[in-house]
């Protein structure tokens, strides 16, 4: 009876040593620098932030990127409240009726088309959400590239910021936030870095942004 319990105690647990998502995506190490990350032999990585997003954009327009070599890609997106939204969408367009107004009495035609454009996308965007037609989101896009040394990883990164600006995109180094970026990469459930996230409708992937 003591040796089943001894044999009971010994027995391993076959399924305690299962790799796990972390395991896989960790790197064999982690040192920050100003602007690169070096994460083991012959592993150096840049991460970036799109800062400006082009006036409308399409699934896959991202897609050229990968054509670089060892680039990653990772959007966060987090919805909004439609009432909200509403409500910021009417004070934004009674503020460019207003302003039309203004320039209307005082015979200023040269801010008025513009206005024009504006009140008439306002109550387009308005309408597409009060009807559950579209809905606002909040999209952050983190962009990593991972060179075998520093040089060629400097050499990829212009060409990456090239091909994004030809989006016209742009794209900034996340500056002594690197680990974060990283974080925001790798699938870990890390909540993105404020202050970069952008407004954009699902409706043809419009950049909300543009119109306010």
């Amino acid at each position: 009876m003591s040796r089943k319990k001894k044999n009971q105690k010994e027995e391993i647990d076959i399924f305690a040593n299962v790799p796990s998502i972390i395991d896989k995506v960790l790197p064999d190490c982690l040192e920050e620098k100003r602007d690169y990350l070096y994460l083991g032999y012959n592993k150096y990585c840049r991460c970036f932030v799109m800062t400006i997003y082009p006036e409308m954009s399409w699934i896959g327009w991202l897609q050229d990127l990968y054509y670089i070599g060892n680039v990653n890609i990772s959007i966060k997106v987090e919805s909004s409240s439609n009432a909200t939204v509403i409500n910021q969408l009417t004070r934004k367009l009674v503020q460019a009726q207003s302003q039309y107004t203004t320039y209307a009495k005082q015979g200023n035609i040269a801010h008025t088309p513009e206005l024009e454009k504006q009140i008439s996308d306002l109550e387009d965007l308005r309408t597409l959400i009060q009807t559950n037609q579209d809905k606002l989101f909040f999209v952050t896009i983190f962009i990593s590239i991972t060179c075998e040394d520093l040089q060629t990883l400097n050499e990829k990164s212009k060409i990456l910021e090239a091909e994004i600006n030809k989006k016209t995109a742009m794209i900034r180094t996340l500056s002594f936030r690197q680990i974060e970026g990283l974080k925001n990469i790798l699938p870990l459930g890390e909540i993105a870095i404020p202050n970069y996230e952008r407004n954009m409708l699902s409706r043809w992937c419009i950049n909300f942004d543009t119109y306010c």
